[in-house]
Parts: C-alpha cells; structure tokens; sequence
C-alpha cells in the first residue's frame, strides 16, 4: 500500500508472505515423513541442499541451502523449530544474498516455512507457506514485484513433491 501527503510518499508494507497447496493421493502420515527431510523438499529445486543434519524427531533438523541468480550466490541455513506429527513442519532460515564477485553479503530477512498436512478425500492436503520477517525495505518491495515468479516456484515444488510422495505410497503398498 502507498501512502501519498503531499509530494512525500511513504511506503507501507507488511512482511511478504507466499502460499500455495496441492492435493496428494497418498495418506497424510506417508506425506508427513517424506517432508521430514529437507532434502526431499527441494530435490529438484534451483535452491539445492548442500548439506543436512537429520532428527529423528525433526525438531532440530538442519540443512544448508544455496543458490545462483544472477550476479548473486543466496545462502539460507535453515532449522526445523515445530514439529507436530502429521500436522505441521515449521522451518526458518536466514536468507544472505552475496554479490559474487565483490564478496558483499546481506541479510534478505529471516524466512520461516510453515507447511500443513490435512486430510482431504483419500490423501492429503498439503499447504506450503512462506512468510518473510525482519526484511529490509527493499526486499519487500523486491518480493512484491517478482509475485509471480514465487508462485510459480511455489507450484514447481509442491508439484515435485506430490508426485516424489505419491510414488513412494505407491511403492510401500
């Protein structure tokens, strides 16, 4: 939202959050495991995980994400902090854009990841969601004008996952 007084602008914007769902034809227990690990969840994604620390349990469970765009290298540590059995996955990282050749990083804010397993007719619901917290100014606005291309990335990977999670039912069957 712009805010206009006179000839001053002031920009308001709340922190960005990003969703998406997908059905799966697989029961929510079988979904729930394959998202225990990160590595599932972005295998095939242009974010790669270049190394993870599994938990049993999940809380506590960390992996270390990367990326190229651009003239910029995108690192994201991120850590499992909610884990309810067949429910809800909750992760959050710190996203550091560096710009390659000059060695300048920054902080893009701390993103969390809330992802929701619901039953729905024969399977699962599953709700990805992203919500952006501590970001400087310029991000938001950034996260605001590439709406789109979130959200295709967004649909990409939860496509992915429906159907690594659906082959995985099909086989333990």
């Amino acid at each position: 939202m712009i805010v206009a007084s006179g000839l001053r602008e002031v920009i308001i914007l709340s922190d960005p959050t990003h969703e998406g769902s997908v059905l799966i034809d697989a029961p929510v227990h079988s979904v729930f495991d394959y998202c225990l690990d990160p590595r599932r969840i972005f295998a095939g994604d242009p974010m790669k995980v270049v190394d993870a620390t599994l938990i049993p349990e999940g809380v506590g469970t960390t992996a270390h994400l990367t990326d190229r765009m651009l003239i910029f290298v995108q690192d994201v540590p991120i850590e499992y902090i909610e884990v309810v059995p067949d429910q809800r996955i909750v992760f959050e990282g710190d996203w550091r854009m560096t710009i390659k050749r000059l060695g300048i990083g920054f902080s893009a804010g701390i993103h969390s990841w809330t992802w929701s397993f619901t039953p729905e007719d024969e399977g699962t619901r599953l709700t990805m969601r992203v919500v952006v917290h501590k970001s400087p100014r310029w991000q938001r606005l950034l996260d605001r004008m590439a709406e789109k291309s979130y959200s295709k990335q967004i649909r990409e990977r939860l496509a992915r996952i429906k159907a690594a999670a659906e082959e995985q039912a099909a086989t333990a069957s």
